[in-house]
């Protein structure tokens, strides 16, 4: 059973400490640039269209510049600024929402199941499975979409957690997504029949059933969980 959960890392804390790195990055690498090439600030400054003072507080870590102002910076010392998202090692679920979905999962399973939040898949930490639910037969990688603004690229990565697990366990393992058991939800989910049914062939109700009972999934699938309205004791009767 999975015990009471909350954020170990306020979001906007880290992303204000993540900000706070890369300003000074950007600024390191973007003096290291002007000084090899041998340009002065004022220089960098004509050719970014910014003030020399601005130049200046970019290499300084100062606060307030836009990314257009950090990317003609660097452009104008002949470089490229590189951006890219990725999943951050210290929290996989991202809002209350889907701590609460993982919640109301944990609490219906029978003790044949051992559960383990935020799971490490990777070696290096940066992938973690939502739930990973483990039996003496099988691991179950739970992974929670709370909307399905575009399923196939939600899939994908899922998918990816899931075979790197496989190829380090010897038991079977399956993937679950989880979605809220809403109209909205099960409107895209129709949308996906054809990709839905070839990929993700258990149903909830058998997924449930293996979950409450200790029972095999056996399979990939999508389990609905229902709203916080109803009554916990209500939320695996599917």
């Amino acid at each position: 059973m999975v015990p009471p959960m909350s954020l170990r890392v306020q979001p906007a804390h880290a992303g204000r400490q993540r900000a706070k790195v890369l300003r000074s990055l950007i600024g390191r690498e973007l003096r290291v640039a002007r000084l090899a090439i041998g340009l002065t600030q004022r220089v960098v400054a004509q050719r970014a269209g910014l003030s020399q003072g601005a130049i200046s507080q970019i290499e300084r870590d100062a606060r307030g510049f836009s990314l257009s102002a950090y990317a003609r910076a660097v452009a104008a010392v002949g470089h490229e600024l590189s951006v890219r998202v990725f999943p951050a090692a210290s929290v996989s679920l991202r809002d209350r929402g889907q701590l609460e979905l993982a919640q109301r999962i944990a609490m219906g399973m029978s003790p044949g199941w051992s559960c383990e939040l935020e799971a490490p898949i990777s070696p290096d930490g940066l992938r973690a499975a939502d739930l990973l639910c483990s039996s003496a037969n099988e691991l179950c990688l739970i992974e929670i979409f709370r909307s399905m603004a575009d399923f196939q690229a939600q899939l994908r990565p899922a998918q990816l957690k899931r075979e790197a697990l496989a190829s380090r366990h010897s038991r079977p393992v399956h993937l679950v997504i989880a979605v809220p058991d809403t109209v909205t939800v099960r409107r895209r989910i129709r949308e996906f029949g054809g990709l839905v049914n070839k990929t993700l062939p258990v149903s909830s109700q058998r997924i449930w059933s293996a979950l409450r009972n200790g029972g095999l999934i056996g399979g990939d699938g999508i389990v609905f969980v229902r709203p916080r309205l109803l009554p916990p004791s209500r939320c695996t009767a599917y």
